[in-house]
């Protein structure tokens, strides 16, 4: 009860008209941490003050991006973690209120228009097709290639919305929609260079030797899921400067810090500081990832 005291008494000076005293206040409020949230929004919501709506506003958005690094660590820790889940976190820098439940819905809805068109008898060239046919064809998801510096590009709720994002979000969506419909499908970093490769070790041997690649091919999000050999793929990578011997597998928390780069490097065109701070943050809990 003492506690809730001293925060609703910090709470009706935070529109003091002294700016040392609002920072001051600020910087006590922001010490209590996220706990203290639902005060703040009680007040927020009753608030008729212009400038103590704002700056509530402000230090209850610093508060839950400061909840997010817990939550972010808490994803990583888990043994049965989903990539989307990840996704969701990340995005949360730029949208607090991000609602995962409706994102959910349409991955869903997207999930199943494909599953229905698919079937047990196609070889796995052929369910991509299908995949492809879908993805960029029905829904017409595709590369942003006008603002290529939007934050927005990385975002999942932005991409389901737009239907355009970057090399990496395209390829993130493309992953969970076809680990849902069981299909190996998963992402390699090739120095900053990504492409998704068809996991078949035992075929892959079967047809092309004891020292092939574990994957049968590879899909090219950056034209349209195009399906492509080994060879081809030396080809792409040429083009962008990149050696297959640096590739690498992306595990969900990879591939989640491969986000986070990129999302902070529109950040710091942009100078948006204090997201800046956030990501890095995010990074720390994700570094033995």
């Amino acid at each position: 009860m003492e506690r809730h005291t001293h925060i609703d008494t910090l709470i009706t000076l935070i529109d003091d008209p002294d700016i040392e005293v609002y920072v001051a206040v600020k910087e006590k409020l922001l010490e209590s941490g996220p706990s203290i949230l639902p005060v703040l929004e009680y007040a927020l919501s009753s608030s008729k003050n212009l400038i103590q709506h704002d700056r509530l506003e402000t230090i209850i958005l610093t508060l839950k991006l400061e909840k997010l690094v817990d939550k972010m660590a808490l994803w990583a820790q888990k043994e049965e973690k989903t990539l989307l889940e990840g996704w969701i976190l990340a995005s949360s820098v730029h949208y607090p209120a991000i609602m995962a439940e409706k994102i959910e819905l349409i991955i869903q809805k997207i999930s199943r228009d494909i599953w229905l068109e698919l079937n047990d008898a196609f070889t796995s060239i052929e369910k991509i097709s299908v995949i492809n046919h879908l993805f960029f064809d029905v829904y017409h998801f595709e590369l942003n290639t006008t603002d290529t510096n939007l934050a927005e590009n990385c975002l999942i709720n932005n991409l389901l919305v737009s239907r355009k994002g970057n090399l990496i979000s395209l390829a993130t969506l493309y992953c969970i929609i076809a680990q849902r419909l069981e299909l190996p499908v998963h992402p390699i970093g090739i120095g900053k260079y990504l492409i998704l490769g068809y996991y078949g070790p035992q075929i892959s041997k079967e047809v092309y030797g004891e020292d092939a690649s574990p994957y049968l091919f590879y899909i090219n999000m950056e034209h349209k899921g195009a399906i492509i050999g080994a060879k081809e793929l030396e080809y792409v990578l040429h083009e962008n400067k990149e050696n297959l011997e640096s590739a690498t597998p992306l595990s969900q928390g990879k591939l989640i810090k491969w986000l986070l780069r990129v999302l902070k490097q529109c950040y710091t065109l942009n100078g948006s500081e204090d997201k800046i701070g956030i990501i890095n943050k995010l990074n720390d809990v994700l570094r033995d990832y």
